[in-house]
């Protein structure tokens, strides 16, 4: 039998008596207990903002733009010019 991860860690939070209600009743609704409920919701939550975090959202016009500058050819500046120079004096092609 398989051990489950046992539940060191605790939060504790300040709400009012509405929203203790409200958050009851719903977990109540589910079959599940209140702590239960709102470590999940908490959980559901955490991924999302992470997700937002991760992924870079454009819109059309910024795709077509960025699209445009990685097919395009470099253009060649004082700046691109050294970097080549170094790559080829460190590595030799």
């Amino acid at each position: 039998m398989a051990v489950k991860d046992k539940k060191e860690e605790r939060i504790d939070a300040r709400l009012t008596a509405e929203a203790k209600q409200q958050i009851d009743h719903a977990a109540a609704l589910q079959g599940r207990s209140t702590s239960d409920f709102m470590v999940q919701a908490a959980l559901k939550e955490a991924s999302l903002v992470i997700e937002q975090q991760r992924i870079i959202r454009l819109t059309v016009e910024e795709s077509i733009a960025l699209a445009q500058l990685m097919t395009s050819k470099p253009k060649i500046n004082e700046a691109s010019v050294a970097a080549m120079r170094r790559h080829k004096r460190i590595i030799g092609s």
